[in-house]
């Protein structure tokens, strides 16, 4: 009888392994990034993978009901974060209610989301962030901006695109319309499926007079610089305040030298229950989605007892990565490590050494001579060792097809 053959171990629907070299290079995109945001005074900070459930739903009703649940011993319900800005604005709320602020604090962790039916997507979610709490004005919004396309450049993206849109203009727009609450529930809900049809049928069906009802179905195509919120100061005149004070921050940023990598786009909409101001989206080449997103949030720190206006962002890491990939080429750049034959026995001395001194080395036996290459181009390695006469290393150098003899591998210092 013929034994059945072994069904591999499968790994949850939306999980997925990661393997030496990207999670060697999604460390140093993460790790440029960390050092960037540092400049800035952004210093990190760490949450638990665990949250309450009646936490998580305070701080935005319903986002318990996308996470994965379970239970502590006394039967409360508990979750697996689902967010990081919503943690985060937890402990800012309560461990460090004393500061005087703004409080600078950044993160890089990962999030989960249980995969929905018939809708495919990743249920680890690595991100990194900051969140700025305390702060209010435009400078505050600019700094955040410029800081967010800053450590872009720093981990390697060439040319990032910020589109910035604005929740309270859009709500100053339709208070200017009178337009009312169960038209704005709808076309929220047309813009978060994004859904532009769906949004002029309902802004049609809303007996606005013919020029605000012209300038609410355009709204969210309405895309450039500043001067496209002209418009809407000559239809919606009280909305007039809300225009400048986007135009402040558009400036704010251009002093930062963020400008070319800026533009107005009032279709970039997120959730009006939960963010308060300006809100934005980050694209790059290479990346089919957006490489972050972010905004203001003023109601969030309110949910849990201490009110401070704040406003953060986070960033995709493994779309930053796949937009860094785009730059570098499909292949990676060799790493500067040294495969050495004889590493694990003969040559294990000279080996300690070259660690100690900084440098990589892959042990090999000083039999596995004839696996030096292979091993060498299967992870990326740029160079193999291989012994001598005389107590000499001869050196292959893979990046340049050259090799040389050398007495110490001290000299390949990283």
């Amino acid at each position: 009888m013929t034994e059945p053959v072994p069904v591999p171990p499968r790994i949850p629907a939306g999980a997925r392994d990661i393997l030496a070299v990207e999670a060697e290079e999604l460390r140093e995109v993460a790790d440029r990034w960390r050092a960037h945001v540092a400049l800035a005074g952004y210093r990190e900070v760490a949450t638990p993978m665990l949250e309450y459930a009646e936490a998580v739903d305070r701080a935005q009703a319903g986002a318990s009901d996308d996470a994965y649940r379970l239970f502590d011993e006394a039967g409360r319900v508990m979750v697996l974060r689902p967010d990081l800005t919503i943690p985060v604005a937890r402990l800012v709320a309560t461990r460090l209610a004393d500061h005087p602020g703004p409080v600078r604090v950044s993160y890089v962790a990962s999030a989960f989301r249980p995969p929905r039916p018939g809708r495919p997507r990743a249920t680890e979610l690595r991100q990194a962030g900051i969140e700025m709490v305390g702060a209010a004005h435009p400078g505050a919004d600019a700094e955040v901006i410029a800081v967010l396309v800053g450590s872009l450049r720093a981990a390697g993206v060439r040319r990032p695109r910020i589109a910035l849109g604005d929740v309270s203009l859009t709500r100053a727009v339709m208070d200017g319309l009178g337009v009312d609450t169960a038209t704005r529930t709808a076309l929220g809900r047309a813009l978060s499926e994004r859904d532009l049809v769906g949004w002029r049928e309902r802004v049609g069906a809303a007996g606005l007079a013919q020029e605000g009802a012209a300038l609410l179905a355009d709204l969210p195509t309405l895309s450039g610089d500043v001067t496209v919120l002209d418009r809407i100061r000559e239809t919606v005149p009280s909305a007039r305040e809300a225009c400048e004070s986007l135009e402040r921050t558009v400036a704010t940023a251009a002093r930062h030298g963020v400008d070319r990598e800026l533009r107005v786009d009032l279709g970039v909409l997120r959730d009006w229950s939960y963010y308060s101001g300006v809100v934005f989206e980050a694209y790059a080449p290479g990346a089919s989605e957006p490489l972050a997103v972010g905004g203001r949030y003023d109601g969030l720190a309110e949910r849990f007892g201490a009110p401070r206006p704040a406003i953060g962002f986070a960033v995709a890491l493994e779309q930053l990565h796949r937009a860094v990939l785009e730059v570098r080429g499909s292949y990676p750049a060799l790493r500067a490590g040294v495969v050495l034959v004889g590493g694990l026995d003969t040559h294990a001395e000279p080996a300690a050494d070259a660690r100690a001194a900084g440098v990589t080395v892959i042990a090999l036996g000083a039999d596995d001579g004839d696996r030096a290459d292979a091993l060498a181009a299967a992870e990326g390695w740029r160079y193999v060792a291989r012994p001598e006469y005389g107590g000499t290393l001869a050196v292959s150098d893979r990046a340049w097809g050259e090799k040389r003899i050398c007495a110490d591998l001290r000299e390949f210092t990283e």
